[in-house]
């Protein structure tokens, strides 16, 4: 399937039932192909970088890591990222097709600082998600040594891939560790976490059964239920914004909005009364006018009911309000997440 700037991935290996059964009961083992990756190295990496970043990163040690945004001067995100920092450098994890933009941006800034950024390849992350996601990798190795916290780092052997980087992650909806071999590594040892996981209810999962699992976990999106026309505080996301940190790009109009007033539109979790899933961009209204549209949505076999995300106007973005939906039927305003955790 084709994501945002043409990036492909699987959409599914064979069911999405099987696979979304796997993300909460056991463990789905991901060919992450979609996500963009940047290696930011040089003395002053960490103040540059922190100085363009919503979160907080001068406090960060090897191992340590953060989920922020990047703004423009306007305060306008520019892409959400993963920062993980290393002994020598820091990653910025992207969403698809956002690094060579993101690259741009953050160079456009350098002046005299002794900063480096390049595109970081030839590495394949194989997230495992899932509840016994820990487990299976436990059960691996006796000398592994796992990250406990998002989003945290550590350097373990894994089996017979050797020293490999682990990640602990957030924002899947499910206990989620990924594993950083490089791409000539990564089919062979996809095998072999799928074999010793047999044990532990691993399958090979697609990109329709993580959407569908961090939709009823109420984790927005970047291009799909927030983008560069949104401000940091639409999208709900506090964890991704330090309000005590020091400058950083965009900050004048962040720090305005939260200590001064609030935004005029803001991200809500919905349960829909409606006969089919309706698709992204679907209008919502309320009283007769248009209060948002839909950004995201799908069938919830743990809820029983479909459900989904929208960017909706303040006056119709308390609990409980009663939207009609573009095409048919009601959704119901209800508080994040949805389901999971």
């Amino acid at each position: 399937m084709s994501l945002e700037e043409g990036v492909e991935t699987a959409a599914h290996f064979g069911s999405v039932e099987s696979e979304y059964k796997a993300l909460v009961d056991g463990v789905g083992v991901v060919v992450r192909d979609w996500s963009d990756h940047l290696r930011v190295c040089g003395e002053d990496r960490k103040t540059f970088l922190n100085g363009k970043v919503t979160c907080e990163l001068e406090g960060l040690e090897p191992g340590g890591g953060a989920y922020g945004f990047l703004l423009d001067a306007k305060g306008h995100i520019q892409a959400d990222t993963a920062i993980r920092v290393l002994e020598d450098a820091i990653w910025l994890e992207l969403p698809a097709g956002r690094g060579p933009r993101v690259g741009e941006h953050l160079s456009r800034f350098i002046v005299i600082d002794r900063v480096e950024i390049e595109s970081l390849t030839g590495l394949m992350p194989l997230t495992l998600a899932g509840p016994r996601a820990r487990p299976l990798l436990t059960a691996l190795s006796e000398s592994v040594s796992l990250p406990e916290s998002p989003w945290q780092v550590r350097r373990s052997v894994v089996g017979e891939a050797g020293e490999v980087l682990v990640s602990a992650d957030g924002r899947w909806g499910v206990p989620a560790l990924t594993l950083w071999p490089s791409v000539t590594q990564a089919e062979e040892l996809v095998g072999h976490l799928l074999e010793v996981g047999q044990g532990f209810g691993a399958r090979l999962v697609g990109y329709q059964a993580v959407d569908r699992v961090r939709i009823e976990a109420g984790i927005p999106w970047f291009g799909q239920d927030f983008g560069e026309a949104n401000l940091p505080q639409e999208t709900g996301q506090d964890e991704a914004v330090s309000y005590t940190k020091g400058c950083y790009l965009g900050q004048e109009v962040v720090a305005r909005l939260h200590y001064r007033g609030q935004v005029s539109k803001v991200l809500c979790g919905l349960t829909l009364d409606v006969d089919e899933v309706p698709k992204p961009g679907a209008a919502l209204g309320l009283e007769g006018r248009q209060a948002g549209t839909l950004t995201s949505s799908t069938r919830s076999a743990r809820l029983g009911s479909v459900v989904g995300m929208a960017i909706l106007q303040r006056r119709a973005a308390e609990l409980g309000t009663r939207l009609e939906v573009e095409g048919g039927g009601s959704a119901e305003v209800v508080r994040l997440p949805l389901a999971g955790s």
